[in-house]
């Protein structure tokens, strides 16, 4: 049987993972490490930790007596590290936490697994074939695309944000220890997630916020740069299909196939809500939106060729980006959908 810790499991994409594989019997422990920030969010998961083989561990993947004692305590053959610093904007006025948490802390959880796993004293060789360290990482670091062509797992790294560059400093320690210990690891990078319970940092929910507040919608530049937009469960589905079939010492793309520019996007999102709730007096949401200042080191475009492993599956074959997004309105309007 297998004991899993997720990292960040309180977060957006954790927190749907961790929902999707409750109920999973070939789990005898899920162990949720969390550091409780701004960023989690217990109140939606709490009824999950009823369930006495799922335990939440609060504790800092940056700080090495955490890792260490989450590791000692429970001896996690799976680590799954969705924990880290996502917010761009912020890691350009901080980089210096996106170091701390996102690297230092990714190698902080390598450690601990390579001295779990790889014990060259240990005669747990079982143990060890069963291990997997899965790391979650962006599109992002592979830099900015033109109009054409996509990122895919032989694309070059070239971040250009220090979220960004934390994200590829830790990935090339997930390669490192791969390559010089032959710790079991996988890397999967992921298009923009968007779904439920997002952050209202993220560009999907702010909109939202802004209608239902009433305030002016910030789109940075002319709102031409497009991103590639990918419904959260539909990246959890993929997530858990690595994790079943995928193969140690290789990379997966997780892409959406919906690209949008923001202005495209920010525009499709206010027709939904404007008929979902009708703008009064002959206002026009549209109205709302307001260019601002770029932000610095701002990247073109981001796009992924999925790959194929998940076409081999079917598993995006019944998901539709429209009907997601309205989900996703619905759900931050307090609307039932």
């Amino acid at each position: 049987m297998n004991i899993i810790l997720i990292t960040g499991g309180l977060g957006f994409i954790g927190g749907h993972f961790l929902n999707k594989i409750k109920d999973n019997n070939s789990f005898e422990k899920i162990i949720v490490f969390d550091k409780m920030t701004y960023a989690s969010n217990y109140k939606r998961l709490k009824n999950i930790f009823e369930n006495k083989n799922i335990l939440l561990v609060k504790g800092d993947i940056a700080n090495k007596n955490d890792v260490q004692r989450v590791f000692k305590k429970h001896k996690p053959n799976i680590v799954i590290n969705f924990a880290a610093e996502s917010h761009v904007d912020s890691s350009i006025n901080k980089p210096e936490l996106f170091l701390e948490v996102n690297t230092k802390g990714t190698l902080n959880l390598l450690i601990e697994a390579k001295k779990l796993w790889i014990n060259e004293n240990s005669l747990l060789k079982e143990t060890f074939e069963k291990s997997i360290f899965f790391q979650i990482s962006t599109d992002e670091v592979f830099g900015s695309l033109s109009t054409h062509n996509l990122f895919d797992e032989r694309s070059p790294y070239s971040p250009n944000s220090p979220y960004s560059a934390s994200k590829a400093s830790a990935d090339h320690f997930v390669k490192a220890f791969h390559k010089t210990y032959n710790l079991p690891t996988i890397i999967s990078y992921s298009s923009n997630n968007f779904g439920p319970y997002q952050n209202e940092e993220k560009l999907i929910p702010k909109i939202i916020s802004c209608v239902k507040k009433n305030k002016d919608i910030p789109i940075y530049a002319d709102g031409t740069n497009i991103r590639d937009w990918i419904y959260v469960e539909d990246h959890c589905k993929a997530i858990n299909l690595i994790l079943e079939k995928g193969k140690p010492g290789k990379q997966y793309c997780i892409g959406g196939s919906n690209e949008m520019s923001n202005l495209e996007i920010c525009k499709l999102i206010l027709v939904n809500i404007d008929q979902l709730i009708p703008c009064k007096n002959k206002n026009k949401y549209m109205d709302k939106i307001k260019f601002v200042k770029d932000r610095k080191g701002h990247d073109f475009r981001y796009a992924l060729k999925t790959s194929k492993i998940f076409y081999d599956h079917g598993i995006f074959k019944k998901s539709s980006f429209e009907e997601n997004l309205r989900i996703t309105i619905a759900h931050f309007l307090n609307l039932k959908k």
